[in-house]
């Protein structure tokens, strides 16, 4: 049973946010924040009750990458199944106490992780210089000593850590509006640097696109650094990839793990629905095409074509 003093914790907590959203909701539909910055628009549109944070290609306006989605009338549930997927990374590191999380965008994950574990410190990197305020702003955040955002490629901060510097949980969530990921943040190196950075039966979770024409690289690339990977493919969109160095556990013991913290947290949204979703073991290659074949991918040597690849 969640103590008291954190359950009153919680309650305080949840009304703070909604009263940070209240203004919002009066807002008639349509864009209510767009401003340009990089390589694209960073546009927030609300229809309804929903508020969605989307970036857009200047040179391509019909690309259109949700980053974060909220329900005003209910800002503690992940909207997004993908987002939800990524919390099953709790099913082998259940009480977190130092989570790193590489892409911020709305701060959607970070926002309901701080409200479940307000202990846990969360540091986020993101390069886009207006994640602090449209956060702020129309997705409830508020940062302060134990949920950190520093403006930096997310490669880079975890890079100039102090070597003893260990993470229960490790999330990559990156993209460009095109749909690119960052090549940086998909390499062996990369991963290697994760994983020296997690904490004894650590874990990392990983949004990958599955219509990326580096699917399976991307996968082999992640198996190459980890002993254990799991994936929890949503709708032929996203696949989010588990990856540990701990002991293998079958898909009853993941469901046994997911359905008590629904039972304990009671999320907004069902943890268990995911774990029902995930795949292990031989499943693995079945749902990644071509994946014994595939090359693992260096900093050195990105494949052909690597660069061209624009998913949208």
């Amino acid at each position: 049973m969640i103590p008291n003093h954190q359950k009153a914790w919680q309650f305080t907590n949840l009304k703070a946010i909604e009263q940070r959203l209240a203004w919002l909701k009066a807002q008639p539909d349509g864009i209510v924040f767009c401003e340009p910055s990089g390589v694209h628009f960073v546009i927030v549109r609300k229809d309804k009750s929903q508020v969605r944070l989307a970036l857009v290609e200047k040179i391509n306006l019909n690309t259109d990458l949700v980053q974060s989605v909220i329900n005003l009338n209910n800002p503690l549930d992940l909207v997004s199944p993908y987002t939800q997927a990524m919390l099953l990374s709790l099913v082998w590191k259940p009480e977190p106490q130092k989570i790193y999380i590489a892409g911020f965008g709305g701060g959607r994950i970070p926002l309901v992780l701080h409200h479940y574990f307000p202990d846990a410190t969360i540091e986020c990197a993101d390069i886009e210089l207006t994640a602090p305020v449209v956060a702020e702003k129309f997705f409830g955040i508020q940062l302060n000593d134990k949920l950190q955002l520093a403006i930096q490629d997310g490669r880079q901060y975890i890079e100039q850590l102090n070597q003893d510097i260990q993470y229960d949980i490790i999330m990559t969530d990156v993209f460009l509006g095109s749909g690119y990921m960052p090549q940086g943040l998909g390499t062996k190196e990369f991963y290697e640097l994760c994983e020296k950075h997690l904490s004894r039966d650590g874990v990392i979770a990983v949004n990958l696109l599955q219509r990326d024409e580096f699917y399976a690289e991307k996968v082999k690339t992640i198996q190459s650094v980890f002993a254990q990977i799991y994936i929890c493919p949503w709708n032929q969109i996203n696949s989010i990839i588990i990856a540990t160095n701990s002991s293998e556990i079958d898909k009853n013991e993941i469901i046994a793990r997911a359905n008590f913290l629904q039972d304990y947290h009671q999320f907004s949204f069902s943890l268990v629905d995911r774990s029902l979703e995930i795949k292990v073991g031989e499943e693995i290659p079945e749902i990644v095409p071509n994946l014994e074949k595939a090359q693992v991918l260096k900093d050195e040597s990105p494949p052909t074509g690597y660069f061209d690849s624009w998913l949208f």
